[in-house]
């Protein structure tokens, strides 16, 4: 019993697709019309071309125009770049008037070179060692020296120092050992 109502099943449902095929076919092609006709936006209204001179005009120009280059390349988006000697001078937007303000101070400089670091006690502070002529010292951060450079940060590579009089930072490399 269960097979013949599946089966029933299936004959309603070819029957349903076909009843829906067939109207469709009667819809779209079977009035008579062609598919051409059905796809057309609108009556076919055709063109008033008697006077072809314009469009021979139009065709001569078109193939007397020669391409003269102006230096850009078309298959590249973007503005054409510009020449310095084709712009002249550059002038300021704007007039300073008045005092010119002080140049920038200098970056303070080490004048002693970073050459190694180490730690005492295991997980203790880095130390620094500076070389300034014979003399080693030995720095941790937020030490002075030169009076005037404190050491914010001593890395692998790289030792980094404040000048306390300006506040401008820099740093200097590790350079090879000292030769004994």
């Amino acid at each position: 019993m269960m097979a013949q109502t599946k089966q029933t099943k299936e004959v309603l449902v070819l029957v349903a697709l076909l009843v829906a095929a067939g109207l469709v076919w009667h819809f779209f092609f079977g009035k008579g019309k062609n598919a051409a006709s059905v796809l057309s936006a609108g009556k076919y209204a055709t063109i008033n071309a008697e006077d072809y001179s314009v469009i021979f005009k139009d065709l001569a120009d078109a193939q007397s125009t020669v391409y003269k280059s102006s230096g850009r390349n078309i298959f590249i988006a973007g503005p054409a770049p510009v020449s310095l000697s084709d712009a002249g001078p550059v002038k300021p937007p704007f007039q300073n008037v008045g005092p010119m303000p002080d140049p920038p101070k200098p970056l303070p400089q080490l004048t002693m070179k970073f050459f190694g670091y180490g730690t005492v006690p295991s997980n203790g502070a880095r130390r620094a060692f500076l070389l300034d002529g014979e003399e080693v010292h030995i720095v941790v951060e937020g030490d002075t020296v030169q009076n005037h450079i404190r050491i914010t940060h001593i890395g692998n590579d790289r030792i980094e120092y404040e000048d306390t009089e300006t506040g401008q930072k820099n740093g200097t490399n590790l350079e090879a050992p000292p030769q004994a």
